[in-house]
């Protein structure tokens, strides 16, 4: 446009003179000329940033402290590093029941059976692939009758035979992960049928030490890392157990750990359930000062 417009412009000796003689002066129809170009430079730059494609746009990122509830909408997904469809806590004073544990429906959990110990599938997360350590078994026989197998061999009433089942990042004995449906998913140690402890076991072989929130319904939610790892230490070195029995109520412990996964255990008065039934009272009674 500039060549356009200025083409017939000559830089002779005649104009150099009178430009030294006389002080610059820009004349009506060339400051309206050159108010149009520059209208039009800005114009075109402003077309060209609304033409950008929407990928180079700057994102934008919404925080959240894991596993704590807030108001972002559904759906957000957390800063930290923890499985898709990770369960969060909340924050009421008394949490109505929620459980973890995935139900079946032709009377037996979904679980898997390792070396003599069983672990049921968790409803959450939907996906751990991101926790998941070295293989410890491959799955032999897929049936919906697990407690009628005597033969000792991995089996799982979920997972597909071929599969292998994983160990996952810090939960020791606690859990293990395997594919269910294309997805990697946790399976929690529980008892069944009157199976649970297995050798010289104690809880602390059963439930993972190291959490970092704890939620008891009806009671309230802990989420100080520190007093959360008190009561489990209570737990683990208190608890007095009471049998092979997995015992399902309307009350849940839900245990919260740093990877993101959240354990459970039935309550009924001051037993507590999963991997066989301990009563612990001292527990719940520094839960509910904690809690406080």
């Amino acid at each position: 446009m500039a060549e356009e417009t200025l083409g017939g412009l000559r830089a002779d000796p005649g104009l150099l003179n009178g430009a030294a003689r006389r002080p610059a002066r820009v004349s009506g129809p060339r400051r309206v000329l050159a108010f149009a170009l520059s209208l039009a430079l800005v114009i075109g730059l402003g077309a060209l940033t609304l033409g950008r494609a929407p990928s180079q746009t700057i994102p934008q990122v919404s925080h959240q402290q894991a596993g704590l509830e807030s108001s972002l909408p559904e759906g957000t997904r957390f800063i930290a590093d923890v499985p898709q469809g990770s369960l969060v806590l909340s924050r009421e004073a008394a949490p109505a029941y929620q459980g973890v544990w995935a139900r079946g429906s032709s009377g037996n959990f979904p679980l898997i059976r390792l070396d003599g110990r069983y672990y049921r599938l968790l409803n959450n997360p939907d996906d751990i692939s991101s926790l998941t350590g070295q293989a410890l078994g491959t799955v032999a026989l897929t049936t919906d009758e697990p407690a009628l197998d005597r033969s000792g061999e991995t089996l799982s009433s979920v997972v597909k035979a071929g599969e292998s089942v994983y160990a996952l990042d810090h939960m020791g004995g606690g859990a293990v992960g395997a594919m269910v449906d294309g997805r990697m998913r946790a399976f929690q140690r529980v008892a069944f049928a009157g199976l649970a402890l297995v050798g010289g076991e104690s809880l602390r072989d059963t439930l993972p030490g190291g959490a970092h929130a704890l939620q008891l319904s009806g009671v309230g939610t802990v989420t100080d890392p520190g007093l959360a790892s008190q009561l489990m230490d209570i737990l683990i070195s208190q608890a007095v157990f009471q049998g092979n029995q997995l015992n399902e109520t309307g009350q849940a412990l839900l245990i919260q750990y740093p990877n993101g996964l959240v354990l459970q255990m039935a309550v009924s008065g001051s037993s507590l359930s999963a991997c066989g039934t301990w009563s612990c009272p001292a527990f719940f009674e520094a839960f509910r000062a904690a809690a406080q």
